[in-house]
């Protein structure tokens, strides 16, 4: 199957989402969890930020919230019905990218799927970003842990597959300001490559509804859990 989105391909692999109770593995500001509530799931957001889980609880009140790194899930195992990284295996430090998925596979009942959506280095959107952290080598660090776990683990690849998709951004200013959220060490840089991001971002954006699209290529991998 082909996709256009990244929930599209969430829908797809965990459908019905109706009453299913999702992990979202670094879950940021909480846009996913917004979108798998609007869509009768139940959904639980982990991420190591105090001050984008603050944004997450005003994106997704419903959500339940905990602060954690992908490493180290405060949860039992086999609680959930499935679990996403979206966009966030590559913000973990390369040493701990394996120990993360481990724990996605622990904390997920028997038979039940792991996601991960990762963005490939190329499009508009590595583009912008590129003056404030080009991703290039974390990203590509990211899905070489992910094809040895791949390799190493007692998992069932269902798919691994590649799309072209949007990603919505309010402004230039709202994608510093969630680098800075996620990394506020980035401060001064953030400042001294902010007119060049500016001027990219104008470059490579396509006005629409609300906001900005960015194009950005995904690779998405779904796993299966066969251990008990």
């Amino acid at each position: 199957m082909s996709y256009s989105n990244n929930m599209d391909v969430i829908s797809d692999v965990f459908a019905p989402l109706d009453g299913r109770h999702l992990l979202d593995i670094g879950c940021g500001r909480g846009r996913l969890l917004r979108a798998l509530i609007r869509r009768g799931a139940q959904a639980t957001g982990a991420d190591p930020s105090a001050e984008l889980l603050s944004k997450a609880r005003d994106m997704a009140p419903d959500a339940a919230l905990v602060k954690s790194g992908g490493e180290a899930l405060p949860f039992e195992d086999g609680i959930f019905g499935g679990a996403i990284f979206l966009n966030s295996l590559h913000h973990i430090p390369q040493d701990l990218i394996r120990p993360a998925l481990a724990e996605g596979m622990r904390v997920i009942e028997r038979g039940a799927t792991l996601l991960v959506i990762e963005p490939l280095a190329r499009g508009g959107y590595q583009e912008v970003f590129a003056p404030l952290d080009d991703e290039t080598e974390v990203r590509a660090g990211a899905l070489a842990h992910l094809a040895a776990f791949r390799e190493t683990a007692t998992v069932e690849t269902l798919f691994h597959t590649e799309y072209d998709t949007d990603l919505h951004e309010k402004s230039a200013d709202d994608m510093l300001g969630y680098a800075l959220a996620i990394d506020p060490g980035r401060r001064d840089r953030i400042d001294a490559v902010r007119d060049k991001v500016v001027r990219l971002f104008s470059h490579h954006a396509r006005e629409t509804d609300g906001g900005f699209l960015l194009d950005q290529p995904m690779v998405a991998v779904a796993m299966r859990k066969v251990t008990p």
